[in-house]
């Protein structure tokens, strides 16, 4: 796979994928990590990229002409004055916004799968709009505003490069985590009486993400709290059956919406 990032401040992303487990991923060679600095592609000898909204208002806006330079660049010269034969022949493309869907677990999922993401890190009041003829997608780390995309960029990269292969030592370490899912019908076997459970299966849920269950290491006891005794009890069926019912559990206390 390959990620590349359009930034203004390249050395915000640089410094987060040369350490732990996307540095490694690089060197497996699992992921190809490209940083684009936009002002490569200014307008000036000064470094020109953004300008003054028309109509007024407060803050600057990004223009179109140097994000999409740099898209032609990343994409090998494709020709882009035509956006819907474009979009057959590039990168997914994603612009960081407030304005986007909400980053989750499943779009890291859905990202991981694509040959190629182009992260555009969105700055100032916001892009020119016709920037948006060559994009894909927005997307936001949640309902706030940030200086700019970069977090969001370095979270998306984090996201989706831990679910690529070979990457984690155990892949099964990014199936049982929080938001993995579960069939409601596995759940209602163990918690048979939680309503919750069974209206969820009247209205014919099949699946439903949960939060993942606790962990505990050594020691077995500190300040007079023990380890549960399932866990050190080595019957592998009794403890992935107390960790669906603590994941359930988990998730109820704190994100019942992943529930509804």
């Amino acid at each position: 796979m390959k990620i590349t990032v359009i930034t203004l401040f390249p050395k915000m992303i640089s410094g987060f994928i040369e350490e732990s487990i996307i540095k490694r991923a690089q060197e497996k060679g699992a992921v190809e990590i490209e940083i684009v600095n936009l002002r490569d592609f200014a307008l000036d000898d000064y470094g020109s990229v953004d300008d003054r909204p028309y109509g007024g208002g407060a803050g600057m806006v990004l223009r179109v002409e140097p994000i999409y330079e740099a898209l032609k660049k990343i994409n090998e010269g494709t020709t882009l004055e035509h956006p819907e034969a474009f979009a057959h022949s590039r990168g997914y493309t994603v612009l960081t916004s407030p304005k986007g869907r909400v980053y989750n677990q499943k779009v890291a999922e859905e990202y991981a799968q694509k040959d190629h993401l182009i992260i555009i890190a969105g700055h100032y009041e916001d892009v020119d709009q016709r920037v948006r003829d060559y994009i894909d997608e927005e997307v936001s780390l949640g309902d706030y505003v940030m200086t700019g995309g970069e977090i969001t960029a370095a979270a998306v990269v984090d996201s989706v490069v831990r679910l690529l292969p070979s990457v984690l030592k155990k892949e099964e370490a990014t199936k049982v985590e929080s938001f993995f899912e579960v069939d409601v019908r596995t759940l209602l076997e163990l918690l048979p009486n939680e309503e919750s459970l069974q209206r969820l299966q009247q209205r014919g849920t099949e699946k439903v993400q949960l939060l993942e269950y606790p962990h505990y290491t050594r020691p077995e006891e500190f300040l007079g709290k023990k380890v549960p005794e399932i866990l050190l009890s080595g019957h592998a069926k009794n403890i992935e059956e107390w960790r669906l019912k603590m994941a359930y559990e988990e998730t109820v206390k704190k994100r019942p919406d992943l529930l509804k």
